[in-house]
């Protein structure tokens, strides 16, 4: 942990003596959206770090920047070094104490993850995964269409201190599955899962990490052309990768969960549930369903709030499921604040009618003839036994996302994590709270339309003494594209990459 100490130690030090608040990092050659990210311990910012292409040295050649910033924008190391331009930048994850670098090469047709110290310098542990040709094709075809986008799905995810994960889609004779892969930033360690089923297809969402144990969402199709999966939530040992449980989702109802979150030292799974005999791929969901499981996976609390009989009694909602004006309900986060109560973060999405498909198809072209409209935000208050207490809609403005042809087909509900995992559509960005959840901010994206002002905007939803309070942050400006990381509480720091320039201007607003 020596070098955890160190650089929070400059991180500290560098943030009271100094205040920069702003800065410009010119010669950026391309947008660096996806491989810059905050520096937390905890839930504390402590800094930033920029990982972008520098210089074109020649034909085949890239220069690469990694730059280190405390939370005041200060710079704190930058490094640079040369790697061929087949190699490509995937994308960044930061975990406490290392960042970690997934590269692609197209010429070896590999997955490269390279490590780096808080001191800037790469460490001796150096992954990689082969791909095959499929694999390879769907990799390119994912990350050419969303590496641009901001909450695009990541492969690579962090974990406290430790190591990274990787989770990657698998396909071996015929079998189309994952391969989820550790890598440790302590040592040289590496291990991977890849289900070993009877079964012709698998897809497994990464939910989250706690206490020693890595816990997935995963879909089985006993067929190819199976058209109702079952439904299982694994848990792995983070230090072996051994499979510690399997539990289906099964019980009083069908559970489909889509996010964790951490209460109190517990961890919770929450999505919606579904009669025993439904079709999660084509049914409509009952509610809203939360479970505990303890580290062997077994049951610890069950509890399900009913669009009918209990969200009906705060919302205008079919027993479908859909809230008028608002859409269907996903459900991003959820917190305890100080005072007991648990608040959950909700967003609306809805299905309408496709443009775009309705005009490709009259040329005869096939298109998707619906699309998803992304609509308001839902801020919803459970009592500490989770029985709901009251459910307070924001409105924004709607966001329209296109859809594949044929995934008009799919329930509503994995349209939801669709959205979420793979399109990053949402408008919710993430929650932000002090040490003892006495105070909290939902910080989401809108677009305004009035009078007084046109363009994007960044909102805050702020819990301070048992209130809520709104706030706004006007985002609109010249830059080629802009986007928000988080700041110390209150603060948002905002970025502004100008591409004819190559340059990036970032400073912080204050939020209330």
């Amino acid at each position: 942990m020596k070098h955890f100490n160190i650089l929070f130690f400059l991180l500290t030090v560098l943030s009271l003596s100094l205040d920069a608040q702003k800065t410009t990092i010119n010669n950026m050659q391309k947008s660096a959206l996806r491989t810059s990210d905050v520096i937390k311990q905890g839930s504390e910012v402590k800094g930033y770090y920029f990982f972008y292409v520098s210089d074109k040295i020649d034909r085949k050649t890239n220069q690469y920047t990694l730059r280190i910033m405390d939370n005041n924008l200060n710079l704190l190391k930058e490094i640079t070094f040369a790697d061929s331009k087949g190699v490509t930048v995937l994308e960044a994850s930061f975990n406490g104490t290392d960042l970690l670098f997934l590269f692609y090469n197209e010429d070896e047709r590999t997955l490269e993850y390279q490590m780096y110290g808080p001191d800037g310098k790469k460490k001796p542990f150096f992954y990689s995964r082969s791909l095959s040709k499929r694999e390879n094709i769907y990799l390119e075809i994912f990350y050419n269409h969303f590496k641009e986008e901001e909450n695009a799905n990541k492969g690579i995810f962090p974990v406290d201190e430790k190591g990274f994960l990787s989770n990657m889609p698998s396909f071996d004779d015929g079998h189309y599955s994952f391969q989820l892969d550790y890598f440790s930033s302590e040592k040289k360690k590496q291990w991977s899962f890849t289900p070993f089923d009877d079964v012709k297809r698998v897809v497994a969402d990464y939910l989250g990490y706690h206490n020693g144990i890595v816990y997935l969402s995963t879909l089985k199709y006993r067929t190819a052309f199976s058209g109702n999966p079952e439904s299982t939530i694994i848990g792995l040992d983070l230090e072996t990768g051994k499979m510690l449980f399997e539990k289906p989702t099964s019980a009083k109802y069908r559970f489909l969960p889509s996010s964790i979150s951490v209460l109190n030292g517990q961890v919770y799974f929450y999505g919606e549930y579904y009669n025993l005999d439904d079709n999660i791929l084509k049914d409509h969901s009952l509610g809203l369903a939360i479970w505990a499981l303890d580290a062997k996976g077994k049951m610890v609390t069950e509890k399900y709030n009913s669009w009918a009989s209990d969200l009906s009694k705060y919302l205008n909602i079919s027993a479908k499921g859909k809230i008028e004006d608002f859409g269907y309900l996903f459900l991003h986060n959820m917190l305890q604040a100080s005072d007991g109560n648990i608040y959950a973060i909700g967003e609306g999405y809805k299905k309408v009618a496709s443009g775009l498909g309705i005009a490709m198809t009259m040329i005869g072209g096939r298109a998707n003839l619906l699309k998803f409209q992304i609509t308001d935000l839902a801020v919803i208050q459970f009592d500490k036994d989770f029985n709901l207490k009251g459910v307070k809609i924001y409105p924004k403005d709607a966001n329209n996302i296109e859809l594949p042809a044929g995934y008009e087909f799919n329930s509503i509900t994995l349209l939801g994590k669709y959205i979420k995992n793979t399109v990053g559509g949402f408008d919710y960005r993430y929650t932000q709270s002090n040490k003892d959840f006495s105070s909290f901010s939902i910080c989401y994206s809108d677009y305004e339309r009035s009078s007084d002002y046109k363009g994007s905007t960044f909102k805050s939803i702020s819990f301070n003494n048992g209130k809520f309070t709104e706030d706004r942050i006007a985002t609109q400006s010249e830059a080629s594209k802009s986007w928000v990381l988080p700041g110390k509480l209150g603060q948002v720091l905002l970025l502004d990459y100008y591409k004819k320039d190559k340059k990036l201007d970032a400073h912080f607003e204050k939020l209330n």
